[in-house]
This record gives structure tokens, C-alpha cells and sequence, in this order.
């Protein structure tokens, strides 16, 4: 195959944007940048190319600004992520783009192009999809020429009127391998200011793993990651750490990993190197991975938040939705985490499809158990289809119209006939939260349960619980 000659003088390779939720003053801004593509850009510069990002995920920027800076740095490509809730932002900023210099080509990647890609393909605007990992999908599509596209593993791209998906790429199997994430590519006061708002610590974010050995039907890592999990060495992660405590003073790291816990030699070898770092951090997992041993050494080694998926508290649903999450382990896990003065979030979804009132009660009243027992805190969502989920099967067109959510707002038209709640549910709610914006659940509308989120939030602040009758009233 043909090299090109990539480094152009006074051109970037590529860059990518960073989108916001919405190209207005009301959208807002997560507490950690695009993780995906900080991953991305700093590993075409670990290979000597240029690769920069136009951060829109701030929202302080218009959306003519943002193309401008993408311009500005000249670069041979763009590359975009396309999410379910966003997607309409990003197709106006590509389309932006394509007005201003069509020779650029746009390259698409995320959830969605890996799930449908002949779907975002469909539209103009996009010329190149990435499917899967993407870092070595990605160099390979900037330094070899056009036409031998079609012979790289992992793209979707566009070819006599059709789209040509090529097989996927091999995964990297050793993580080590990829550079440090180069925080420098963005400007990360916005997101201390909005954690210090928060009441959030001074946080950048990583990951240790790539994939889940769970198959929940609601959740995508198994079909963005299928296989065995993949972890980088403990050695490399404390190395790590240890750069970026040289570049940020008194910073917290936020593990995003999907479970944290789940590898219990990984983890014991990981407690027993980290004191020596004078870290504080935080981080993701399972209630049933984790025992009171490792509790305790977590407390002692700096972990000072803990962040639980629950999801549903009924036992059926569990096995329905194959979270296979015992219930008790739960709540013994978040006593635990409380005796050691370890914060503890829990998630929780409502609105799967079938979820009946019944097991909606269930699930708030085992947070209000939950809160009573030593949670801090909760995050209550109204459950969505993502793309290449076991959930979705039936549901593709659904999968276009995700929104999100606008505090004070009602995008879908419908009124809802209930009172008005407590200022701090809506509050909670609106950080952040999509929606839905058709129904999925047979006996609550989207905005029905948008309405019985905030009444949750506020049972269990208050330590009541919650009748099927007063859910059921929604519907009146």
C-alpha cells in the first residue's frame, strides 16, 4: 500500500471535535472532557503525526466558532463522534464544515457508527466511518492513500452509492503499549470549575481496562468490546499516575473503568502498590466484586468515592435484564463503604420496557432502603435504547430519537397533569439526563417518567417510600 507523504507543513492531520449537548448557552457540560477522544489524539501524536481538539464540550463556544477553530488549524481530516442524544448537534457542525471546505474529509466514529454504520453513512456530510478501537484503524486511514481504503480493517466508507463495511479490527491486546493520555490537548480549568460548583475534588480521569465480562441487555460495552477483558499492568497505571500528578498539583484520578473491582489479583497487586503514589481517587464497580478487606484497603489507600450500579431493585428484573446482581449484596457492600467512610453512589434506571408499576416501587424503595443505610447519594435515570444492545433488537428507529434533557423544558409537547416537585429533584435530575423522546415502557409515557424520577429523588431524601398506586397516578 501506498504511504503518503503526511506531514504537510503548516497543516494538522486531523482534528477532532469535542461536541456540547446543544449549540446554545443552555446546554451543559460534563465534569471530565471526551475521554474517547483525548485516547484518540494522544495516540496519532505518539506517532508522530498532528492531531488537535476543538473542545465544544465546555459550551462556551458557538457553533460558527467552533468550526473556525477546526479550520484554523488546517487539517487534512475531522473526526467526530456520533452518540445517540448528540447526533443532530454533530451533523450541523459537519455540515458547517462542508459548506466552508468540502475537500476536507470527515471521519465518523463512537457508538453509533460502530453499531449502524451504514446509517450515519447516509448522510452527506460524512465521508469515513471507524468502526471498533480505533486508535490503529485511525493512523492507518491518515497515512495511507485514499484509494487503498477499502483494504483497512475496521472502516466504513462509501463506494459507488453504497456503503463497504470491512471486516473489524484486531483489538490491541497490550494496553501498555498506548502512550499516557496527553492532557495538555485541552483546557482543563472548565472542568475544575465545574467540579469545585459541584462539590466535586480537583479530578482528571482514566481507564485501567477495555471491556466487561458481564453481558447486561441494556448495557453496549459487550458489543463495542466483545472478548475477554483487557488491562493494562499495574506497573504502567502507577506510572502513570505518576505523570500526571507532575502536571496537576493536588489532582484526584477518577477510574472510568467499567468494573474496577472485577479482577481480584489485578486489584490486590494494585492495593498493595498505590500507597506509595499519595493518590486520591475514585472509581466504578460491581457490589458483588468487592469484599470488606478491600473496602477497608481502598479507605486506606485513598479511595474516598465509590460509584455502584444497581439499576433495577427487583430481583426479577435483574435476572431479566442479566445484571444477575444480588440485591443483598448491595446492601451489605454500601454499609461496608460507609463504616469505612467511602462515598457511595448508586445508579438506578426506570422505564425498561415491560418494567411494571410494581417493579418500578421496587426499585425506589430499595433506594430509600439503600439511603437509610448508609448510601450518599443516587442517580436516577429514565432508561434509553443504545445501539448494539441485546435491548435494542427490536427498536432501531428508536435509537434515533434519543434527546436530552432540558431543564424546565418539554420538548415532546405532552403536559403532564401531576404537581409540581421539590426544586431539588428537578435540580438533580437536569445535571444530567437524557430521555427517550418516544415511549419504550407500556404504562408510563417518557415524561410520565420524567415526572416520577423527581418524585423518587424526593422520597428518598425524605426516607418515604412509594406505592404503586401513587405511580400509577401519573397516568392520570
Amino acid at each position: 500500500m501506498k504511504r503518503l507523504n503526511f506531514m504537510t507543513q503548516n497543516a494538522c492531520d486531523i482534528v477532532f471535535i469535542a461536541n456540547p449537548l446543544g449549540w446554545d448557552e443552555r446546554s451543559r457540560m460534563d465534569i471530565k472532557p471526551a475521554l474517547n477522544l483525548l485516547y484518540l489524539a494522544s495516540y496519532i501524536n505518539s506517532k508522530g503525526l498532528s492531531a488537535k481538539i476543538v473542545d465544544a464540550g465546555t459550551g462556551n463556544i458557538s457553533l460558527q466558532e467552533a468550526v473556525e477553530k477546526a479550520l484554523d488549524a488546517k487539517p487534512r481530516f475531522i473526526g467526530a463522534a456520533f452518540y445517540q442524544g448528540s447526533m443532530d448537534v454533530v451533523l450541523n457542525f459537519c455540515a458547517e464544515v462542508k459548506k466552508v471546505s468540502p475537500e476536507i474529509k470527515i471521519i465518523g466514529g463512537g457508538p453509533l457508527m460502530t453499531a449502524l454504520p451504514e446509517k450515519v453513512l447516509s448522510y452527506k456530510q460524512i465521508d469515513i466511518g471507524v468502526i471498533g478501537e480505533g486508535e490503529e484503524t485511525l493512523y492507518r486511514l491518515l497515512t495511507e492513500a485514499p484509494g487503498d481504503y477499502g483494504a483497512i480493517n475496521g472502516i466504513a466508507c462509501k463506494a459507488d452509492g453504497f456503503v463497504k463495511v470491512s471486516p473489524k479490527t484486531s483489538y490491541i491486546e497490550n494496553l501498555d503499549s498506548l502512550p499516557f493520555l496527553d492532557y495538555s490537548l485541552i483546557d482543563m480549568q472548565p472542568y475544575f470549575d465545574l467540579q469545585k460548583k459541584l462539590d466535586v475534588p480537583r479530578s482528571i480521569f482514566m481507564t485501567t481496562s477495555r471491556g466487561c465480562a458481564f453481558r447486561c441487555t441494556y448495557c453496549a460495552s459487550p458489543f463495542l468490546w466483545p472478548g475477554r477483558v483487557r488491562r493494562h499492568s499495574v506497573d504502567r497505571i502507577i506510572d502513570e499516575i505518576m505523570y500526571h500528578r507532575s502536571k496537576f498539583r493536588k489532582i484526584n484520578i477518577g477510574f472510568l473503568d467499567d468494573s474496577f473491582f472485577a479482577d481480584k489479583k489485578w486489584m490486590s497487586e494494585f492495593l498493595d502498590k498505590i500507597p506509595g503514589t499519595g493518590l486520591n481517587y475514585s472509581c466504578i464497580g460491581r457490589a458483588d466484586h468487592i469484599s470488606e478487606e478491600i473496602i477497608g484497603r481502598l479507605a486506606e489507600t485513598g479511595c474516598s468515592f465509590v460509584s455502584i450500579g444497581v439499576e433495577t431493585g427487583s430481583e426479577n428484573k435483574q435476572k431479566e435484564l442479566k445484571k444477575f446482581l444480588s440485591l443483598g449484596a448491595v446492601m451489605k457492600t454500601v454499609r461496608l463503604f460507609h463504616r469505612h467512610n467511602i462515598y457511595c453512589r448508586c445508579f438506578f434506571m426506570i422505564g425498561f420496557p415491560g418494567e411494571t408499576f410494581s417493579e418500578m416501587a421496587e426499585t425506589i424503595n430499595f433506594a430509600v432502603e439503600l439511603k437509610k443505610n448508609g448510601m450518599s447519594d443516587c442517580t436516577f435515570f429514565v432508561t434509553n435504547l443504545y445501539a448494539g444492545t441485546e435491548m435494542s433488537k427490536n427498536f432501531e428507529e428508536e435509537l434515533w430519537k434519543t434527546m436530552i434533557y432540558q431543564s424546565g423544558e418539554n420538548t415532546t409537547g405532552e403536559t403532564s397533569k401531576e404537581p409540581a416537585v421539590k426544586d431539588f429533584g428537578e435540580e438533580k435530575f437536569s445535571r444530567y439526563s437524557s430521555v427517550p423522546a418516544v415511549n419504550l415502557n407500556q404504562y408510563l409515557t417518557n415524561v410520565q417518567l420524567v415526572e416520577l424520577v423527581k418524585i423518587a429523588y424526593g422520597k428518598i431524601n425524605d426516607g418515604l417510600y412509594i406505592s404503586e398506586a401513587e405511580i400509577e397516578a401519573l397516568k392520570r
